[in-house]
């Protein structure tokens, strides 16, 4: 077998590190960093506003299988940087809004996008080219994109400042011109090249999953991830105004939501420290329990407010080892035949749980409080741990 270079020293993973990591700030933390100000511009209510993601991530969820499925027959040299062009277009567009339904269906369109280019269609391709050997690739991917919302909200705040939103927008734009584009085309083109020479003998027919859905470990595997992900995105999406509810003083409830992105970082560091040495199931059963200790550190800092650091770290923790390992649990249970199909199924769910977290929450804490809330977010990652452990240890390819 042909040893591959070390993931920082690889031309086609660098180009993954550094165009993943503009693309997620350019079409996805792009939205939470500008959406006051297009409920201030357009007069939006928050609800009006967060609809149009919950769109983009349902779109998402709805392409992944498809996009899978051309990754499985080598299109992703020709579908990624096209993917990447039609994320421009999105930006461009979004600059001439002037109406919600034209707001939806830019978001809609961006949706489609994210399926082409975000973390899913990366590791379908790297996958592809790599098997068994793809961990480490993965991770250094995940490690760099860790920091797009880095990049986002500060190159945001500081355009939006010097010339409004639109001026923002159209410096995504040129960024995803100059970077994402041709790297996103290096990267699949080469990763595509290694994939022709390890599977010589494959055919398109040869890698489709038949009936993906239907196969043995497909539920609770696919279960498993989309409950986590539902927890996650309802306690990610009411973060502040649950802090709140909760006694949480203001400046706490900042620094610990602020503490989420640097304990992804370096939950992904130990991960690639680790390397093969760490059996990638247990690790994601890990992961799913320290999501639920997360959910009850925040349902107690309602009596000490200093638990809600404890969160923002286990949150962190736990987010940033299962993004890593969807896919390399999705490889080992279900094979690799056709995998960017079958992995894009798996994501479609957890997709469909996030986009559908925030009202699912919403409508949890008008019913019977912040305290339901906090319990379903403690017992939906539970729930999968339960799911995941049912698997056997590989199913066939």
């Amino acid at each position: 077998m042909t040893l591959t270079p070390p993931a920082w020293r690889d031309p086609a993973i660098l180009a993954f590190m550094l165009s993943e990591t503009v693309i997620w700030a350019a079409i996805f933390y792009s939205f939470p960093a500008l959406v006051l100000h297009w409920q201030g511009e357009f007069g939006w209510s928050a609800t009006q506003a967060m609809g149009a993601f919950s769109l983009a991530l349902a779109v998402q969820g709805l392409t992944a299988p498809w996009v899978g499925r051309l990754i499985d027959r080598g299109r992703a040299p020709l579908g990624m940087p096209l993917g990447a062009l039609g994320a421009l277009m999105g930006l461009a567009a979004l600059t001439q809004v002037q109406a919600l339904w034209q707001f939806y269906a830019v978001w809609a369109w961006l949706g489609l996008m994210m399926g082409a280019t975000l973390y899913d269609a990366t590791f379908s391709v790297v996958t592809r080219a790599r098997g068994a050997q793809a961990r480490a690739a993965i991770t250094a991917i995940t490690l760099a994109a860790g920091f797009a919302s880095t990049l986002a909200y500060p190159l945001t705040a500081v355009m939006t400042e010097i010339g409004g939103w639109r001026a923002a927008i159209w410096v995504l734009v040129g960024l995803v011109l100059v970077l994402v584009v041709p790297l996103l085309w290096l990267a699949a083109a080469r990763l595509e090249t290694e994939a022709a020479a390890r599977l010589p003998r494959a055919t398109a027919s040869d890698q489709m999953a038949p009936d993906g859905a239907a196969r043995a470990g497909f539920w609770p595997l696919a279960g498993g991830f989309a409950l986590t992900a539902l927890g996650s995105g309802i306690l990610l999406a009411h973060l502040l105004p649950l802090m709140a509810a909760l006694g949480v003083p203001d400046g706490l409830g900042i620094l610990a939501a602020s503490t989420i992105g640097p304990a992804q970082v370096v939950a992904r560091i130990l991960l690639m420290l680790a390397g093969a040495r760490v059996a990638a199931r247990q690790v994601a059963l890990g992961a799913f329990v320290v999501l639920m200790l997360a959910a009850l550190a925040m349902g107690a800092a309602a009596a000490i407010p200093a638990m809600a650091l404890v969160f923002a770290l286990a949150q962190g923790i736990g987010n940033g080892v299962i993004s890593i390992l969807r896919p390399v649990v999705t490889r080992e249970v279900m094979g690799e035949a056709g995998f960017g199909e079958t992995a894009g199924r798996v994501a479609r769910l957890s997709l469909f749980a996030f986009a559908l977290a925030p009202g699912l929450g919403a409508v949890l804490a008008d019913l019977a409080g912040y305290g339901a809330v906090i319990a379903l977010c403690a017992a939906a990652p539970l729930a999968g741990f339960v799911l995941l452990r049912r698997l056997s240890p590989v199913s066939p390819a």
